[in-house]
């Protein structure tokens, strides 16, 4: 009779020694892709990304271009004044933005309507005050001491959530779609384990250790590593290495830190 951990064996075996591309086990592609890229992982990505995309909604500088084009552009000043002032929803450090509607007359007789900022209140409707405006483009104006957009170019700060989200979603479909070659595309090879090294990261409270892995054959250029933080699979490679047995690596000849021990994620899985 044929006892559950041998039948657990026999079909690592068959996985390990069929040809490629190889069919995974689904015991073990579950394990694998648990450890290797779990599904938390992608929903705190979408988390940043749906939280960025609101913060952006609300806080990016949408007028940043135009304030840098008549920053750099031929400008003169002309007399205005403040048409209405209004409160907005925004603070910055816990000041109120204002927004204020101005209008001022060109030399050449044209009339021109714009709207500003301040973070804390700079004047009251009616006041004279001095137009900055753009020789080329006179509706390119602002209030000397005022700009153009509600948040300056600090709001594009705002951009980081959102594209961290989006660099954590594709790291998570890169370390899958990794995995899934190397288990089904990946070279068999035989290794010790030449050390097991503390780093300076830690994981979920748990410190990470650097595996260093050496071919059965000796050929030291063929050292290989990965970094593990997971205590089971630790103390698995631990016992692989003090009783020098040796473990089943699959990788990537071109990627020399490219090798998963698919013996590793079923002991994980038990």
């Amino acid at each position: 009779m044929i006892t559950p951990s041998a039948i657990e064996a026999e079909e690592m075996v068959r996985f390990l020694a069929s040809p490629v591309p190889r069919s995974i086990p689904p015991r073990l592609l579950k394990v694998a892709l648990s450890e290797a890229a779990p599904r938390v992982v992608l929903v705190l990505a979408l988390v940043f990304f749906a939280m960025g995309l609101v913060f952006a909604s609300i806080f990016f500088p949408r007028r940043l271009v135009d304030q840098l084009r008549l920053d750099r552009a031929e400008t003169r000043e002309a007399r205005g004044r403040i048409v209405s002032v209004e409160d907005t929803g925004i603070s910055i450090n816990k000041v109120r933005v204002r927004g204020y509607r101005f209008e001022f007359i060109t030399p050449e007789g044209r009339r021109v309507d714009g709207e500003c900022f301040t973070t804390g209140r700079r004047w009251s409707a009616g006041a004279q005050v001095t137009i900055l405006y753009s020789v080329e483009d006179p509706s390119l104006a602002c209030v000397r001491g005022a700009r153009l957009g509600a948040i300056g170019a600090p709001g594009l700060l705002v951009v980081v959530f959102p594209v961290a989200g989006i660099a954590i979603a594709a790291w998570w479909i890169r370390a899958r779609r990794r995995l899934i070659h190397l288990l089904t595309q990946g070279v068999l090879g035989d290794f010790y384990v030449k050390s097991i090294e503390p780093t300076n990261m830690r994981i979920n409270k748990q410190q990470q250790f650097k595996v260093t892995l050496e071919p059965t054959t000796g050929a030291g250029s063929d050292v290989r590593t990965l970094r593990w933080h997971q205590p089971d699979r630790l103390e698995w490679v631990r016992l692989r290495q003090k009783n020098k047995q040796q473990v089943f690596g699959l990788f990537d000849p071109a990627r020399p830190n490219q090798i998963v021990l698919p013996e590793s994620w079923m002991q994980a899985g038990a």
